[in-house]
């Protein structure tokens, strides 16, 4: 039997690494993995956006997760252009990750619609990485993309270009960015259901507004949890992803509310 605690997953950055960033003024010391063992979550989606970054330490520090997954749009370097969505060559690297640790299951396309870069990608290519990642002698790997409530449902024409980059994917994590656009969730979340049929799905909360670009409000925070454990229980999600380890230690009013319903509510048994 399944608990809650087993859906949760860590969105996770490099330690420090919004510092000065975002309104964010105070300067943040917890890594990854302990603010994955702090929010109590089993998963962890490791994203350095841009910082170089020693993998093979960090993945030596993720022991003991269930689950890891590594961005895949950046590379090395962090060039959103040059990762695996135009060199498939870049999944490869993870899968060879992966066999000298059991717990990575999946990559991510962190940002993957950003303004049209999406169109930089050919469908082609991204079905070899994911056959790369399917099709190997380690073992399958996921593939997943991260989604933004802003960036579909307002014109049709965009969304038709955009939707076949779906079918590539075995995973679709859906994010609204900022408190203000909340009131977007519902009518956003219809959509996306209907277009990721036959996908696993993770609905990302932020604990920090970033879209805002100041603290996150506790009763909005409240409110995404409890909004997105219901989807969890009805099955209409598979997990929900708190973002992230680079705010968790700064006294935040809303990791604290966080915080305090996760130990109510990480140990319930969710439905079969």
């Amino acid at each position: 039997m399944a608990t809650l605690k087993d859906k949760l997953w860590l969105w996770a950055h490099p330690e420090g690494c919004y510092y000065n960033q975002y309104g964010n003024t105070e300067r943040s010391r917890m890594t990854p993995l302990e603010g994955a063992m702090y929010l109590d979550c089993t998963g962890l989606f490791m994203v350095p956006v841009g910082v170089q970054v020693n993998r093979r330490q960090y993945n030596h520090s993720f022991k003991p997760m269930q689950r890891v997954g590594w961005d895949l749009l950046r590379n090395n370097d962090g060039d959103p252009i040059k990762g695996a969505g135009t060199n498939p060559d870049f999944a490869r690297e993870l899968v060879e990750e992966a066999r000298d640790f059991k717990n990575i299951t999946l990559g991510v396309f962190d940002d993957f619609i950003a303004g049209g870069r999406f169109k930089n990608f050919k469908l082609e290519t991204l079905f070899e990485v994911r056959d790369i990642l399917h099709n190997n002698d380690v073992r399958p790997l996921e593939m997943w993309m991260v989604l933004y409530t802003d960036e579909f449902g307002v014109d049709e024409e965009k969304d038709k270009e955009f939707w076949p980059f779906i079918e590539p994917f075995d995973g679709i994590m859906l994010w609204t960015m900022g408190e203000s656009n909340l009131w977007k969730f519902e009518e956003r979340f219809k959509i996306y259901k209907e277009k990721t049929q036959g996908k696993k799905r993770i609905l990302g909360l932020y604990l920090y507004n970033f879209g805002d670009q100041k603290k996150a409000d506790p009763k909005e925070v409240a409110w995404q949890l409890d909004r997105y454990y219901e989807l969890l229980r009805n099955k209409e999600v598979d997990g929900i992803c708190l973002h992230t380890n680079t705010m968790a230690d700064l006294d935040h009013d809303a990791y604290k509310v966080a915080l305090e319903w996760l130990a109510k509510h990480k140990d319930d048994v969710l439905p079969d």
